[in-house]
């Protein structure tokens, strides 16, 4: 085999992977995509927000009326009808508000996640106020 056929072997096997890891990578989705599906029983649809420490620097944020306990209830019902699965370690709620930590639908890849951390679905809501909350929903790596 002359060296122009193996340079051409060598070639092809650099640019197969390279459409391999691209493909990988492309499997992979934007963790703004993935909010904006999000079937969240809210009265209207959450904002966007810049988010620093969230993976993709996104979030959903929203201001809402009711007890945190009700929208708990919701939030866990309707993201699990969705595929995602709690993390009951993490799920606190009181009358300040709650955290629920959601892992992802199976097969799922939010891009951005970091090396050797897994994504998961974080949503704090905060009590602003009498019958009043404030919801935050992101992507963080754990």
């Amino acid at each position: 085999m002359g060296w122009r056929h193996r340079l051409l072997a060598i070639s092809t096997s650099v640019i197969v992977g390279a459409g391999a890891l691209a493909a990988g990578s492309a499997l992979a989705t934007p963790p703004g995509t993935l909010l904006k599906g999000l079937k969240l029983p809210l009265p209207k649809p959450a904002a966007s927000l810049f988010a620093a420490n969230a993976i993709g620097q996104t979030s959903l944020n929203t201001q809402l009326p009711g007890k945190p306990e009700e929208l708990l209830a919701k939030l866990k019902t309707s993201l699990a009808q969705q595929g995602y699965t709690e993390r009951k370690v993490n799920t606190m709620v009181g009358a300040w508000g709650f955290n629920l930590v959601m892992d992802p639908p199976a097969g799922t890849t939010v891009d951005g996640t970091g090396e050797g951390k897994s994504a998961a679905l974080v949503l704090q809501a905060t009590a602003i106020g009498p019958g009043k909350l404030n919801l935050n929903v992101r992507f963080e790596g754990i």
